[in-house]
Formats: structure tokens, sequence, C-alpha cells
């Protein structure tokens, strides 16, 4: 029998050695793919063929790798030549804009696109849900209140706002 421990114990260590080594040949090949797609962005708007959805993607790629002044700068650029009858793309492009300066801690500015999103697209419960955490981490309750109780009409189904309403309602009636 104990013959067998050191075979089981090289076994197991060569199976887990295994599995790590796939994992990470897995992320080195996905990390190669975005920088090479970024570097390809990046020479296509050097070379002045640069579309708002070159900029928008250029700028997304950025944002997965938390270089948030960078993808907002990006955005921006794609806003200045977004075609404006395109409603849907705009109201989620301000509310990646708004994500972005969230993810900053620059909330004033969050729900400024926040906002404008909401006003392109009415019914947008991702940037309902987005201005009312925003106002939340303001703590300004009674209008994260409002903005999930206006989620729930969209969708009364939106389980996070369902979770959250409970939360600040109960901070709103604390706070009164």
């Amino acid at each position: 029998m104990n013959s067998f421990f050191p075979l089981i114990y090289s076994i197991t260590l060569f199976f887990i050695l295994f599995i790590i080594s796939f994992y990470l040949i897995k992320q080195i090949v996905n990390t190669q793919k975005v920088e090479k797609k970024i570097i390809d962005l990046q020479d296509s708007i050097k070379t002045d063929k640069a579309s708002y959805e070159i900029f928008y993607k250029l700028g997304q790629l950025y944002l997965k790798k938390n270089f948030f002044y960078k993808a907002i700068l990006l955005f921006r650029r794609a806003l200045k030549t977004w075609n404006t009858n395109d409603k849907i793309a705009l109201g989620s492009l301000y509310n990646t804009i708004g994500f972005t300066y969230f993810e900053l801690k620059q909330y004033d500015l969050a729900i400024y696109y926040y906002k404008i999103a909401i006003k392109i697209i009415p019914d947008y419960t991702l940037a309902l849900t987005n201005l009312a955490y925003a106002y939340e981490k303001m703590n300004l309750y009674s209008e994260a209140y409002d903005c999930y109780k206006t989620t729930l009409v969209w969708n009364p189904k939106n389980e996070l706002a369902s979770s959250r309403i409970l939360t600040v309602k109960r901070k709103v009636a604390y706070l009164a």
C-alpha cells in the first residue's frame, strides 16, 4: 500500500499542474488576442479610416483593461460622429460612458450620462438601474428609490431593482 502513495501523489500533482498550465496558456492567448485587436484598431485610427464604431470598439477594449480615461476619450470621439438616428446604440454609448465615470467614482458625471441615456431610451432598465446605484453612492436615496421604482415599472422581474429598492426604502424611511 505504501508503494502506491508516491504514484498517486505524482499523478495528482501532474493533473493539477496540467490544469494550471492549461489555464495560464488560455489566459496568455486571450490577452494576446485583445492586444492584437487594440493594435489593429489604433492603426485604423492613425490612418484616418476611423468611424465611430472603431472608436467605440477600442474604448470598450480599454474599458476591459481598466484604462478608464483612455476609454472616455475614445467614447467622446465616437459621440462626435455617431449617427443620431441610431437611438438604441446611442443610448448604450451614453450608458457606457456613465459606467466608465462610475468606475472612476465620478458619480456626478456618471449620473449626467445615465440621464442622457434614459432620455434617449426611456425604458432602458440597465441605465435606470445604473442611475439608481449612482444615486445610492451619493447618498441620494429618494432619487435612487424613484429610479428603482421606474425600473420595476418597465421590468417587474428585475431582480436587482427588486432587492435594491427594499434596501433603499429602509434608508429613506430611516432618514425621514
